[in-house]
């Protein structure tokens, strides 16, 4: 009788090449994955992408924290109706008031918390899951919208546009971004507040805007 190793050890080969193919495969169905320093970029403010109409909206996106204002929008997700939010941001004391639906989220110096939108009603921290299904975070206005905007950099599947327009009376930055399936449309007001975005799950305008 043959030594039992020389059965195993085709099955092994056969296992090892199989696993390569997998991975091969897997390869050419997701496409092109991000390297640690792209991944990188999608945290916090600053990165750079290298698309100058990119990083000219990322760098007005990048200094909203300094800005004081209220603003209004009007939201229409892909699969509900539409719905308002509102942004308050006072810099000076890093307090903001964003409404999103029937729902307040409110930081101020005494802390966190998420109330219904009139206040009567609250619980601590801010609790982004009771918006979920209008698509945009209790973050849209501060860092959310260019952490997707670093993400569809990564993702864009030619080039990009630069343009400028006129949101709420206001000069707004934008570009457009193609990606698969579409393309995505970010514009932004020279103070860093997020004027626009256009994406296949979500649209989000600017209806009325005052620095504060």
């Amino acid at each position: 009788m043959l030594p039992r190793t020389s059965d195993r050890t085709p099955r092994r080969v056969l296992l090892a090449v199989a696993v390569t193919s997998l991975i091969a495969l897997t390869g050419c169905i997701t496409g092109e994955r991000p390297t640690l320093d792209q991944a990188a970029a999608l945290t916090g403010p600053g990165a750079a992408t290298g698309d100058p109409a990119i990083d000219a909206v990322l760098a007005l996106l990048d200094t909203v924290d300094a800005a004081s204002f209220r603003a209004e929008y009007s939201v229409q997700p892909a699969t509900r109706t539409a719905l308002t939010a509102s942004v308050e941001r006072t810099a000076a004391t890093a307090s903001t008031v964003v409404t999103i639906g029937d729902y307040r989220f409110i930081t101020d110096a005494s802390g966190s918390r998420t109330c219904t939108a009139d206040e009567s009603v609250c619980e601590d921290g801010i609790l982004p899951a009771k918006v979920s299904d209008a698509v945009i975070t209790p973050d849209f206005a501060q860092g959310d919208m260019a952490k997707r905007l670093r993400f569809d950099a990564m993702r864009k599947t030619g080039a990009t546009t630069a343009s400028t327009t006129t949101i709420a009376g206001i000069a707004a930055t934008c570009v457009d971004v193609p990606v698969s399936g579409g393309t995505k449309q970010y514009c932004v007001l020279p103070d860093g507040v997020i004027a626009s975005f256009v994406g296949g799950d979500v649209t989000l305008t600017l209806t009325s805007y005052a620095a504060i």
